[in-house]
C-alpha cells in the first residue's frame, strides 16, 4: 500500500513550533529576570566606583587646598558619574594628625577626609531584590600637603 501525502496522523501531528514556544517562556521567566539582574548589580557596583573615584579625587585635591567648598562640591558631583548633582551628599573634615581623633582646622602633615553619598541607579524590577535602601557612601583620605585660606570643612 503506498503512502499518500499525510504525515504523522497517528504519531500526533507536527510539532515544528514547539521548541520555539518553549524556549519564549523559558527565555521570559528565568533568562529575563537573570539579565536585568545582572545589569541591575552592574549599575550598583559601576556606582560604587563612582563614588570611590569622586572620593579619592575630592580627597587628593583638598590635600593641596586648592579647592572652594563650591568648587568641592561641583568636583563630587561632576565624578559621582550618572548622578545628578542635587542627589550627592559630599562633606570634608580635617584632623590634625593622622588618629582621625578630633577635627580641627587644617594643618601639614594633617589629614583630610572626604564622604560622599549619593543613591545608586535603581530599575525598580518588581521581582529582583535590591541592595537596601540602594545608597552609595564611599569615603577618601589623604595626608595634607599644602594649607591654603581654602583649606575649611565642607558639609
Amino acid at each position: 500500500m503506498a503512502r499518500s501525502g499525510v504525515t504523522g496522523v497517528g504519531r500526533g501531528g507536527r510539532d515544528n513550533g514547539a521548541a520555539t514556544v518553549e524556549f519564549a517562556l523559558i527565555a521570559s521567566l528565568v533568562l529575563f529576570p537573570l539579565l536585568v539582574g545582572m545589569l541591575q548589580y552592574s549599575l550598583y557596583f559601576w556606582s560604587l566606583q563612582s563614588g570611590s573615584h569622586a572620593a579619592r579625587e575630592a580627597a587628593r585635591q583638598a590635600a593641596v587646598g586648592s579647592l572652594t567648598c563650591t568648587q568641592f562640591r561641583d568636583l563630587v558631583s561632576a565624578n559621582a558619574q550618572g548622578e545628578t548633582a542635587s542627589s550627592v551628599v559630599a562633606a570634608r573634615t580635617f584632623y590634625a594628625d593622622t588618629t582621625m581623633a578630633t577635627s580641627g582646622p587644617a594643618v601639614v602633615g594633617g589629614v583630610v577626609k572626604v564622604n560622599v553619598t549619593f543613591d545608586s541607579i535603581d530599575l525598580n524590577f518588581p521581582a529582583l531584590p535590591f541592595v537596601p535602601d540602594g545608597r552609595v557612601s564611599e569615603q577618601g583620605v589623604a595626608r595634607v600637603e599644602n594649607v591654603t585660606p581654602n583649606s575649611v570643612a565642607c558639609s
